[in-house]
C-alpha cells in the first residue's frame, strides 16, 4: 500500500507554504514555527497510519449500508469502527478552536486529513467532513453560549453534525425553501421536511428555514432565511421532535446515511442574525465544496494506486501491461489528473489560510496596528478573497470530475475484472460519481466561476500567477513558464467574445473554466518543480498538454457566436 503521507503533500508542508508568515501572524512573534510545523506533520503522520488501518475494513464492508431501526440510524460496523479510530486519535473537528478543545488546524491541513480519510473510506469522510463543517459554522456565527455548549462535543467526537438544506422543491435553488421558522417570545420552532440529508441521524442539525413573519414576501428568494441549530436532544435531556423518516438507497458511499428528516415544531437556536441564514450557510457550503474536492482527490488517489499496482502485476504476452506504451500513457494521464487536482485544491486552501492568519493578527493587535499597515493588509484580504471565490468552485469541479474520470480509467486498466461487482476500482467509481453532484453539480460550479470572472476575478488571479511565473528564471522552467504566459494571453483575448451575449458566455462557461484551471494548475505545478526538481516532468507534461488545449478552447470561444445555442436546440430536437 502506497504511503498516505507522500511527496505530493510534503512539498507543501516543507517547501511551498510560508509557515513563518502564517504562524507569526496567527499566534504572534513568540511562536516556535519549527515546533508548530512538526506538530502539523505529526497530525498527518497519525492520520495516515489510522487511515491505512481503516482502508481494508472499508473495502470489505463497502456493500453494507446504514439502516433505520426504531427511528434511529444505525451505521455499519466498519463506519462505526473507523469513526471511533479517528475520534480516539483526535482527528475529528480539527478546525475547532483550542479554547473549545480543538486543534484549530489550517484549512490546508484539515482538507488533507479529509483527503486521507476519503482515500480510505469515502463514506466515512462524509460524516467526518460534515462534523467539521457544521462545527466551523457554529464557531463563526453562533453566540458564545452556543459555542461553549456544543463545540467541545464536536471536538471530542461526542457530537456529529448534519447540514439540512435540500427540500423536495429546493435543491441548489435555496429560494425554494419552505421549511418554516416561527418565533414565540425568545424561542424558535421549526416545521418542514428536508431530503438528501447526509448523516441525517446526527445529534446536531444546522437547518436553513424561512422566517414566518416574512414568509410570503420572501418566498422564492434567499432573503428571509435564518439558520438554526436544532439538537435532537435538548439541553434538559428531552427529545426534540426531529424524526428520520427514511434512508435512501444509493449507488455508492453506502456506509454514509442519507436521510429524509422531518421537523415538527422542533425547537431551534438561532445561529447568527435573523434573516442572515443564507450568508452563514454559504460559508458552510463553500467549506463543504473544498471538502468534497478533497474527497475527490482521495477517491482518485485510491483508484490510481489500485490501477498502478494491478498494471505492474498483470502479465500479457510475457510482460506486465504497465510496460506497454499505451498503458504508460494512460497511467501518466491519471497521475497528472490527481496531481493537478491536488495542486489547485492546496493553492486555494493556502490562500484561505493566509487570510485567516492576517485576520487573527488584526484582531489580536487591534489599535496597535498602524493605519497604513492595516490598510495594506485589508487590500491583501480583499484580493485573496476574490481569488478564493473563483478557485473554490474550480477546485471542486476539477477534483470531482477527475475522481470520476480516473476511477473510470482504473476500471479500464483492470479490464473485465474491473467490471465485476466485487472490484475495488468499480466501487471507487461508484463512490466518485456523487462528488460531481452534491454541494452543487459540476455545471453549477462552472456557473459560479463564470460569475466571479464576470466580476473581475480573472485579472486578480492572473496577477498572482504572473508574479509566480516571473520567479522561474532558469531552464527548463523558464521556457515552460513562457508557455503559461501565452495561455494567459489567449484567455484574456478570447474573453472579449463573452461580452457579446450573456447566453453565449453561459454556453462557453465550461471551456472558459477549464482554460483558467489549466493555467492555475500549470503555474502551481511549476512552483512545485522549483522546490522539488524531481517533479519537473509532471509540470512539463501538464504545461505541454494543457496549453495546447487552452489554445483550442480560446479559438473556439473567440470564433463562436450565440448561434451555437440554436444549433444545440436543433440537435436536441433529433431526439423527439
Amino acid at each position: 500500500m502506497a504511503s498516505y503521507l507522500h511527496d505530493g503533500i510534503l512539498v507543501y508542508l516543507e517547501g511551498l507554504v510560508d509557515w513563518d508568515h502564517y504562524f507569526h501572524y496567527r499566534k504572534g512573534d513568540g511562536v516556535d514555527v519549527d515546533a508548530e510545523r512538526a506538530a502539523l506533520r505529526g497530525v498527518l503522520e497519525t492520520c495516515g497510519e489510522v487511515c491505512a488501518e481503516i482502508e481494508p475494513m472499508a473495502r470489505e464492508g463497502w456493500e453494507k449500508a446504514a439502516v433505520l431501526e426504531d427511528g434511529e440510524v444505525v451505521k455499519p460496523e466498519h463506519i462505526r469502527r473507523g469513526y471511533e479510530m479517528l475520534r480516539d486519535a483526535g482527528l475529528v473537528s480539527l478546525s475547532v478552536k483550542e479554547e473549545h478543545g480543538g486543534f484549530e488546524l489550517p484549512a490546508l491541513l484539515s482538507n488533507i486529513v479529509l483527503q486521507m480519510v476519503s482515500r480510505a473510506d469515502a463514506g466515512l469522510m462524509t460524516i467526518v467532513g460534515l462534523q467539521a463543517g457544521v462545527a466551523e459554522d457554529i464557531q463563526s456565527y453562533a453566540s458564545d453560549e452556543l459555542c461553549a455548549q456544543y463545540l467541545p462535543g464536536f471536538a471530542s467526537g461526542e457530537f456529529q453534525g448534519a447540514m439540512d438544506l435540500t427540500e423536495p422543491r429546493a435543491g441548489s435553488d435555496l429560494g425554494g425553501i419552505t421549511t418554516r421558522a416561527t418565533q414565540e417570545g425568545e424561542r424558535w420552532f421549526v416545521d418542514g421536511e428536508k431530503i438528501f440529508i447526509t448523516n441525517g441521524g446526527a445529534e446536531v442539525h444546522l437547518v436553513l428555514a424561512r422566517d414566518d413573519d416574512t414568509f410570503d414576501q420572501s418566498k422564492g428568494t434567499t432573503r428571509g432565511l435564518s439558520l438554526f441549530l436544532c439538537p435532537r436532544t435538548m439541553p434538559d435531556g428531552s427529545r426534540n421532535p426531529i424524526s428520520i423518516e427514511r434512508l435512501e438507497h444509493k449507488l455508492g458511499i453506502h456506509g454514509s446515511p442519507t436521510a429524509v428528516v422531518r421537523f415538527e415544531r422542533a425547537e431551534g437556536f438561532l445561529v447568527g442574525k435573523k434573516g442572515d441564514g443564507f450568508k452563514a450557510m454559504l460559508q458552510l457550503m463553500n467549506n463543504a465544496r473544498l471538502g468534497v474536492a478533497a474527497q475527490g482527490v482521495g477517491i482518485a488517489e485510491a483508484a490510481l494506486e489500485e490501477a498502478v499496482r494491478y498494471a505492474r502485476e498483470r502479465k500479457q504476452f510475457g510482460a506486465a501491461i504497465a510496460d506497454q506504451p499505451l498503458m504508460k500513457n494512460m497511467l501518466a494521464r491519471m497521475v497528472l489528473g490527481v496531481e493537478g487536482s491536488r495542486a489547485l485544491l492546496y493553492r486555494c486552501c493556502a490562500l484561505i489560510d493566509r487570510n485567516s492568519a492576517i485576520e487573527a493578527y488584526l484582531a489580536r493587535e487591534g489599535d496597535r496596528v498602524p493605519d497604513a499597515e492595516r490598510a495594506d493588509l485589508q487590500r491583501v484580504l480583499e484580493r485573496n478573497t476574490v481569488r478564493t471565490r473563483l478557485m473554490t468552485p474550480l477546485a471542486k469541479y476539477l477534483a470531482t470530475e477527475t475522481a470520476d474520470t480516473v476511477s473510470r480509467m482504473a476500471v479500464q486498466v483492470h479490464g473485465g475484472l474491473g467490471f465485476m461487482a466485487e472490484s475495488v476500482v468499480g466501487r471507487l467509481h461508484l463512490d466518485g460519481i456523487i462528488t460531481t453532484i452534491y454541494e452543487g453539480t459540476s455545471e453549477i460550479q462552472i456557473s459560479f466561476a463564470l460569475k466571479e470572472i464576470g466580476k473581475g476575478a480573472l485579472g486578480i488571479v492572473f496577477e498572482e500567477i504572473s508574479a509566480d511565473l516571473d520567479k522561474l528564471a532558469e531552464e527548463p522552467l523558464a521556457g515552460l513558464a513562457e508557455k503559461v504566459r501565452e495561455g494567459i494571453a489567449r484567455i484574456n483575448e478570447s474573453s472579449v467574445a463573452l461580452m457579446q451575449d450573456f447566453n453565449y458566455a453561459l454556453l462557453c462557461a465550461r471551456p472558459v473554466a477549464e482554460m483558467v484551471i489549466d493555467v492555475i494548475v500549470a503555474a502551481e505545478l511549476l512552483r512545485q518543480a522549483h522546490v522539488r526538481p524531481e517533479r519537473t516532468d509532471l509540470a512539463a507534461s501538464w504545461v505541454n498538454r494543457r496549453m495546447l488545449e487552452v489554445e483550442l478552447h480560446a479559438r473556439r470561444v473567440a470564433e463562436g457566436t450565440v448561434d451555437r445555442i440554436a444549433r444545440c436546440e436543433r440537435i436536441i430536437s433529433l431526439v423527439d
